[in-house]
Order: C-alpha cells, then sequence, then structure tokens
C-alpha cells in the first residue's frame, strides 16, 4: 500500500506551474477545476487528480500519456485501462492536506479532516447529531475539554467516511448504521493506530481494519478491505507506514503533458481569492 501526503494550503503555484499541472490532466478534470470559486478549492482537486495518476504510474507503471480515468455514477474516480481492476485508490482533501491511499491488494478509502469548526461546538453537534450512534457520542462527550470531543468527533467521522468511500456508496449511506469502538482514546503524531473495530447491525467486520494518523493537527483514516492475509494471519499490515510528505517535484517526476498549454486556465485561477474573505464586525 501506498499512502501520501501533500500540503496543497501553503502552495502558491507559478504560471508556469499551474498551466503544466493542467497538460498533465484530462480535459473534464481541467474543466472541473475551473468551477470552483476559490483558490484553495481548485488546489486541492489538482492534488488530487496528479496524485492519482501518480499512483497509477508508479504502481502500474502505465505511462501517464495512456492513463485515462473515469468517475462512477456516484462520482468515485476510477481507472479505465482494461486489465486494472485490482488496484484500489482513493483521495480526500481537508484543511492543508491533500490525501492519498492505494493498493493492488483489496479495498481502500481514505479520508482527512482538520481539527477546526466555525461555530460553537454545541451547535455544531446538535446538527450532526444523527450521525453517530449513542455509544459513539458517548464517546465523544468523554472528555470535558471541547477541543478534544472535536478531536473526537473528527476522528469517528474519517472512520466512516473511509469506509463508505471505499465501498464506493456515495454520500447517501446511513452513517448511524456504522458503531466505531476505540482501544486508544487519543491519536498521537508519528504513531499508526490500528486496533479500532467497526460494527454494522450488531455485527463485528473483522475483514476491514483501520489505519489512523494524526498530521499537523489533521486526522486521517485509512479503510482497507485485504484479499490476501499477512504471514500472522491478521488481514491486517504488520507494520503499517505514515504518509509520506511529497513535494511539488516529486508530484511530477513522472507527469507528462497531455494536451496543448492553456493560458486562459491560469487567468481562470489567478483572479479567484485564495478563500472566502472573512467579514469584520464593525468596531463602532
Amino acid at each position: 500500500m501506498i499512502k501520501w501526503a501533500f500540503s496543497f494550503r501553503t502552495w502558491q503555484p507559478t504560471r508556469s506551474e499551474w498551466m503544466f499541472c493542467g497538460q498533465c490532466i484530462q480535459s473534464e478534470e481541467k474543466d472541473r477545476i475551473q468551477r470552483f470559486v476559490f483558490k484553495k478549492d481548485a488546489k486541492a482537486a489538482m492534488i488530487g487528480r496528479l496524485l492519482i495518476r501518480k499512483a497509477i504510474a508508479d504502481c502500474l507503471h502505465i505511462p501517464c500519456t495512456e492513463i485515462k480515468l473515469g468517475r462512477t455514477e456516484r462520482g468515485k474516480p476510477f481507472l479505465v485501462n482494461s486489465g486494472q481492476e485490482d488496484f484500489s485508490f482513493n483521495v480526500s482533501h481537508h484543511g492543508d492536506y491533500a490525501v492519498l491511499a492505494a493498493t493492488k491488494d483489496g479495498l481502500v478509502g481514505v479520508d482527512v479532516m482538520k481539527y477546526e469548526v466555525k461555530t460553537s461546538v454545541p451547535n455544531f453537534f446538535h446538527t450532526m447529531r444523527r450521525q453517530f450512534t449513542d455509544s459513539e457520542w458517548i464517546q465523544i462527550r468523554k472528555s470535558a475539554e471541547e477541543s478534544e470531543q472535536l478531536k473526537t468527533f473528527y476522528r469517528l467521522w474519517c472512520l466512516k467516511e473511509s469506509y463508505v468511500k471505499a465501498l464506493g456508496t456515495g454520500i447517501g449511506y446511513d452513517l448511524s448504521k456504522l458503531n466505531f469502538e476505540f482501544k486508544m482514546d487519543f491519536l498521537q503524531e508519528n504513531k499508526v493506530t490500528t486496533d479500532t473495530k467497526l460494527r454494522v447491525h450488531e455485527e463485528d467486520l473483522s475483514e476491514w481494519t483501520f489505519e489512523e494518523h494524526s498530521l499537523d493537527n489533521h486526522c486521517i483514516v485509512v479503510a482497507k478491505n485485504q484479499k490476501t492475509q499477512s504471514s500472522s494471519g491478521n488481514e491486517t499490515d504488520e507494520n503499517p507506514c505514515s504518509f509520506k510528505l511529497l513535494s511539488l517535484e516529486d508530484l511530477l517526476e513522472k507527469a507528462s503533458p497531455i494536451s496543448d498549454p492553456d493560458e486562459r486556465f491560469w487567468e481562470n485561477f489567478h483572479l479567484k481569492d485564495e478563500a472566502p474573505q472573512i467579514k469584520q464586525k464593525n468596531s463602532e
């Protein structure tokens, strides 16, 4: 399995960088990226596509110019090239990072969330109350500190989303059917937690494993359902690795243009605001 992360929030692409990136993705994805209102979302989407193309080139040795990606009816990207049905990949982006997980062995899903909320925590929890089971809410509220409650909330959210994304079922899945149980109350930087268990309708889904990571105030979870067992008999990596942080140079190492330079693609991006402007209250 490969697990990569890229910090897109700090990336300020030059004209030549953005135009070259646009040359390395399919035209329909360029059109999709151009429809984003803010730079931060366009950058996240661009990095997501480049991560996918790099993973395919590295793992399957398909030249970048021959990679053809499609989307399912539910919007999940897949590799159109025939004979590669066993290759599973997934991307996610939130906060400062875009992340990818990919494997040739079973299904994989990934989700990342930054520990932040733009409203009061109690109001936020009330809005999301139906997405979690009673026992999960007990876990969320176990700490008296709102900051720790929020971390547990996002941890559970990433667990649920990573599983649903691995299945490819889309946003209509009832997340309250999933019940996750922790053995470790907190995630630690530079340590992968793998002992969280999933129950669906009171049934243990032991064939699924969840690799949980903490990275720069972000929670990342990789859900996987492996076809083959490890030498220990457990359906999990014996020594799961942390996410590898990629640079733009790493990301574009094997990239090759599949279209001509497009000045309008740069102008469309260059004129966007980075993010929504926060309105300042009048002090008078």
